[in-house]
């Protein structure tokens, strides 16, 4: 059975990981910790595989 959401992590414009699952939570949360103690422009997006549309999303950029 295939998942229900998948999440996707970019640096700038690269995709740098995914992953699915279907609990929104648990990949915000893997987005959150794949991304910390790292530096720079870090986004993600959680998309919702039957409708295709994104249920979350989160923006990382450096402190200044």
């Amino acid at each position: 059975m295939p998942f229900r959401y998948t999440a996707t992590i970019y640096f700038d414009e690269g995709e740098v990981a995914k992953e699915s699952g279907n609990n929104v939570d648990d990949l915000y949360n893997w987005m959150l910790l794949k991304t910390q103690g790292k530096f720079g422009n870090f986004n993600g997006e959680i998309v919702d595989n039957k409708n295709g549309k994104v249920v979350k999303g989160f923006r990382k950029s450096p402190p200044d």
